[in-house]
């Protein structure tokens, strides 16, 4: 079976030269605002984490976002971590630093002298090894790389979702993206709120069916049956199984 391959971001530039030149623009203001975050004038030459400031929020949605398209998702290293860029590199090396495996000289990636690598480990500020790093993330239970473990998980758990056929569902809120995939019988829900203010939206389903939480930004209250509404934080995501009522 065919699939997409499904990605965040990759070894090279976020390239931006399908879109028109306003739309260039706008996401260049928002994700790259200085000259040196951006390469052959329509790409991008950093990593996630730094492009949504580092707002676990935003940085959550996106990759519940892509985890439940249809297709095969990706993750690139560091990714899972939250790992920043070094623009003081030249070109795309500023997204090609060394994994950052703890608090260790370079970041654990080698016990070389500094210099002798390829290229430097990102050392200094929000971004270094000394403080974003998979040992002292995998030590905390609310770190980003446990809860890439858990959505990576859920993933699994939901074969609609990579082998299903989907649909988009229409929102009562326009900054609200659902959609469904449906496999041998079975259904999964995903709704992603890309606005930063809270809001509720309205599902209808069939009298028979009813909806069970299976991955969320936090632990929302179980919805009844007889209800249709379904609250979302800013930023917020949901995955919801679609069940038969007995």
């Amino acid at each position: 079976m065919c699939q997409w391959l499904n990605f965040v971001r990759h070894h090279d530039e976020l390239a931006l030269d399908r879109l028109s030149q306003s739309q260039q623009e706008e996401v260049f203001q928002a994700f790259a605002p200085n000259e040196n975050m951006r390469i052959y004038g329509h790409g991008i030459r950093r990593r996630l984490a730094p492009m949504m400031n580092g707002d676990r929020r935003r940085i959550e949605l996106v990759y519940s976002l892509m985890f439940s398209l249809p297709g095969t998702p990706l993750l690139r290293y560091g990714e899972e971590i939250g790992m920043g860029e070094d623009l003081s590199l030249p070109g795309r090396d500023s997204v090609r630093t060394p994994m950052q495996w703890s608090n260790a000289p370079n970041g654990g990636f080698s016990t070389a002298p500094p210099d002798a690598l390829v290229r430097p480990a990102i050392a200094q500020g929000e971004y270094g090894y000394q403080r974003v790093n998979v040992a002292t993330e995998q030590r905390d239970s609310n770190s980003l790389i446990n809860w890439m473990e858990h959505l990576i998980r859920t993933r699994k758990q939901c074969p609609e979702l990579g082998a299903g056929s989907w649909q988009i569902l229409e929102m009562d809120e326009p900054c609200v993206f659902a959609h469904c995939c449906e496999w041998q019988d079975r259904a999964v829900i995903a709704l992603h709120n890309l606005a930063d203010r809270a809001c509720t939206v309205t599902l209808k389903l069939q009298d028979d069916k009813h909806l069970i939480d299976v991955f969320g930004d936090r632990q929302y209250e179980p919805l009844s049956d007889d209800s249709d509404s379904i609250s979302l934080e800013a930023y917020g995501y949901r995955w919801f199984r679609v069940n038969r009522i007995q």
